[in-house]
């Protein structure tokens, strides 16, 4: 009796166990959609343009290579969108379906490396906490604006694939050779070139990869050359969209020239800040607003609020310490994790006078793994530091995406010290290998494990509730998107109504006006002089627009800043004897 009901418990885990993952990825996608249907995150005209790209595919009007007015990020999120365009019909939510396809590929991918190196307690809790939907981690992953979906996907199926690579060696012996390896060399190439396409915050996953892939596969690429040839031929294919335009892009136009120039663009109204100071507000954007927004923290302050972007008395102090000590723990995490992953690379390389095989090798495989993922995201950390993006725009956190990849590495910290807190028989280390404290201990051994248990599930329980706080406030936020997207299709239903074809007006209005109308309403862009934007998504708009002497201007009322109505604008509009209508949401001037 109590042999069977031992197996029953055994069949149960196991049972458990094989369904948890993809449970919580459905979990994962149910959340998002769900938050998508109720209209959040709210939209805006950079998701509109994506939106009208798609559109274009769908129809069969027009073929980006890239996002419109950005010669170096990807059109892949469009060409996704087109297919559900075409099963669904054009919409908002047929255009976040295709995030959520990007999502699954995430997801899977995460899992599976987290498994391979972390273990399958890790792969698990890194799901629990990436199903949960955190403001500032949903946002990129739901708002089709072009790259941040593609990075977390392409970066972490990079990854897995040169640490399974790496990992699965084969001897040098006369033993055949494994041909999915074939495979996973080409999807590889593949892969990375898909992602250089997307966007360029997927570079240090794929050099770091690519690294592992050469110092672990150098040798086995010398015997095998087609292994090389098909990894090369996988990155061709998946970046020939790139590599077409800059074969014949104009001087200046091309991807790395435009690149440079948005990554090197001054925002500074006037003259900006330079040397000490400069630096300064780059660390505090970074680590007292950037990065604890990007990796899952509860906005609870404004940006004003923080130091050397404005001061509030009894404020700024508590949200720089707040904002700080999330910023600090991750730091700390990241440290934990380099000095677990070094520590055993460091014996395995005293060791390795005559090479390692076998176990040995692939222990160094995984420690070695582990290590490129976190040099990975430290690369993403400190390119976003050195930025210009970091002091001038630290609302820009969605270019720290990357670090979301980095999850099971930080996770692995608290786990690991947890489960070798426990005692023989119940639970493993992360490497295989069962804890080595003994069942009956000393009252001091015994207090260490139990501060050892409680740091670890503290840690651990701190993770997953700042994620569900994160994931419940948005749900007051939820009526206000969904209102001000209502006044949008008001918007353009009344215009359609009343034969208005053609406006002018801010560029935080236009594409998403004229996604929302599907074309029937064409905005143009232009700037508070009312003349032509600096950068206009999609010209032929501009062009169609200006053709039309009747064309309105519109502008967002006082309770909205998309493109507020100004004093001098007003007068402008009313000498060249156009009058004013007021609408929800909007104040628009009619010829």
């Amino acid at each position: 009796m109590m042999a069977s009901l031992s197996t029953l418990r055994i069949q149960l885990r196991r049972a458990g166990e094989s369904i948890a993952a993809p449970t919580l990825i459905v979990a994962m996608l149910a959340i998002r959609l769900g938050f998508s249907l109720a209209g959040w995150p709210g939209t805006d005209s950079e998701e509109g343009t994506m939106g009208l790209m798609a559109l274009h595919i769908a129809r069969g009007q027009d073929w980006p290579i890239f996002y419109y007015g950005q010669n170096y990020m990807g059109a892949g999120e469009a060409y996704v969108a087109a297919v559900f365009f075409h099963l669904f019909g054009p919409s908002l939510l047929s255009l976040r379906l295709a995030m959520l396809a990007f999502l699954l590929l995430f997801a899977l991918a995460l899992y599976q490396l987290a498994r391979l190196l972390y273990g399958r307690t890790v792969a698990i809790f890194s799901l629990v906490l990436l199903s949960l939907a955190p403001r500032y981690v949903l946002t990129p992953e739901m708002r089709a604006v072009g790259g941040a979906v593609e990075t977390l996907a392409f970066g972490s199926l990079a990854m897995l694939l040169a640490a399974w690579l790496a990992q699965t060696q084969p001897e040098e012996s006369g033993k055949s050779w494994p041909k999915r390896r074939l495979l996973a060399s080409f999807t590889w190439g593949l892969v990375a070139g898909l992602g250089l396409w997307s966007h360029w915050l997927v570079i240090p996953f794929l050099g770091c990869a690519a690294l592992l892939l050469v110092l672990f596969s150098g040798r086995e690429w010398l015997r095998h050359p087609v292994l090389p040839l098909l990894l090369l031929a996988g990155l061709v294919l998946g970046a020939f969209p790139l590599i077409l335009y800059n074969l014949h892009a104009p001087s200046g136009q091309d991807s790395l020239s435009v690149f440079l120039a948005l990554y090197s663009q001054n925002r500074y109204p006037g003259i900006p800040p330079t040397g000490l100071q400069l630096w300064l507000k780059k660390l505090a954007g970074t680590f007292l607003y950037s990065l604890p927004l990007a990796t899952g923290m509860t906005p609870t302050c404004p940006l004003e609020a923080l130091p050397f972007y404005g001061w509030r008395h009894g404020q700024s102090l508590s949200c720089a310490a707040l904002y700080g000590g999330w910023s600090l723990g991750f730091l700390l995490l990241l440290a934990s994790s380099l000095f677990l992953s070094l520590r055993p690379l460091w014996k395995l390389w005293q060791h390795s006078k005559g090479g390692l095989r076998g176990e040995k090798r692939r222990a160094q495989a995984v420690h070695a793994s582990r290590l490129f993922l976190l040099l990975a995201g430290l690369i993403t950390l400190l390119s976003y530091t050195v930025s210009l993006t970091a002091a001038q725009r630290p609302q820009s956190m969605r270019y720290l995406v990357g670090l979301l990849i980095l999850t099971p590495a930080l996770i692995w910290p608290p786990v690991y010290l947890f489960q070798q807190s426990l005692r023989p028989g119940v639970g493993n280390a992360l490497q295989g290998q069962p804890s080595l404290l003994p069942y009956a201990v000393a009252p001091a051994e015994r207090l260490r494990i139990c501060t050892q248990r409680l740091l670890a599930g503290t840690a651990l329980a701190l993770l997953f509730l700042a994620f569900l706080e994160g994931t419940l406030a948005n749900l007051p936020e939820i009526s206000t998107a969904a209102e001000r997207q209502q006044q949008y299709v008001a918007l353009a239903a009344t215009l359609e109504h009343w034969g208005v074809r053609h406006v002018y007006s801010g560029y935080w209005i236009c594409d998403r006006l004229t996604f929302v109308s599907q074309e029937q309403v064409i905005c143009a862009t232009i700037n508070p002089w009312l003349t032509r934007n600096d950068l206009v998504r999609y010209p032929p708009y501009y062009q169609e627009v200006s053709a039309d002497p009747r064309a309105a201007y519109l502008f967002s009322d006082a309770q909205n800043g998309e493109f507020p109505l100004l004093s001098s604008q007003a007068h402008i509009l009313a000498s060249r004897h156009y009058r004013r209508v007021n609408l929800p949401g909007f104040v628009l001037y009619l010829r």
